[in-house]
């Protein structure tokens, strides 16, 4: 692509996003206050979803299970929902058991069949590097990258199945260093109906500038946050 072409669609992107930013702005005045109103009685919502019995946590665990292999929403987001409906405790703990099966899959299902199986699920590029990446590399390094965010912890995951490493203490690593980014995500999810609907203006539009930030700036983060675990595992 040439240089004119780059900066034509990187305009067209910032457009884009500027567009959906004022149509989202837009909708939360006209709609606001109403929507609000619905999302602020918690109890209402817990209790719909306590008539589901056993299937709710379950649905919300597979939902973190299938974010891990096929990544279709962020695991944050599914974090900060759990949060909402079952609070802090619960929301944490659901939110973990599905990421532990998730990435127990993962591992189990790379050491299996390989990398051609690996290959079909993420895209070959970035395996390629992030295989090169964690080549040599021991249980420290993969911990990091469960932990820091900005890295693609969930290719990791995957990673560990190509390596030799101990798939169970992989998992207990993995779980540890995932564990403070979800319990965040709860606690903003359990947090969330005590703010007034307005408030979510500037929430929502930091919220939405830090995306587009790791959007656009996503390989320069990725290499920062890289550097910084080669430098910390370094003998």
């Amino acid at each position: 692509m040439s240089e004119p072409e780059k900066r034509t669609r990187s305009w067209l992107q910032v457009v884009l996003i500027i567009l959906s930013l004022v149509g989202g702005g837009v909708v939360l005045w006209l709609w606001g206050p109403t929507f609000w109103a619905v999302i602020r009685d918690r109890e209402r919502l817990q209790g719909w979803v306590d008539q589901l019995g056993p299937w709710g946590p379950v649905a919300t665990i597979a939902l973190n299970v299938g974010q891990v292999i096929l990544a279709p929403v962020p695991g944050q987001f599914v974090g900060v929902i759990n949060g909402y409906l079952y609070g802090l405790a619960a929301g944490t703990l659901y939110s973990m058991i599905g990421l532990l099966i998730g990435t127990a899959i993962a591992m189990v299902l790379a050491r299996r069949f390989g990398r051609p199986l690996v290959e079909q699920l993420v895209p070959e590029p970035q395996v390629s590097r992030w295989d090169e990446l964690t080549a040599n590399q021991g249980p420290v390094f993969f911990f990091l990258v469960f932990l820091f965010p900005f890295v693609p912890d969930d290719v990791t995951s995957f990673l560990v199945g190509l390596s030799p490493l101990s798939i169970p203490r992989m998992l207990v690593l993995a779980t540890l260093g995932r564990l403070p980014g979800v319990f965040v995500s709860s606690w903003v999810g359990a947090r969330a109906a005590a703010l007034p609907w307005w408030a979510w203006f500037p929430l929502g539009g930091g919220a939405a500038g830090l995306a587009w930030l790791f959007w656009r700036y996503q390989s320069e983060l990725e290499n920062l946050v890289v550097h910084l675990i080669q430098r910390l595992t370094k003998d």
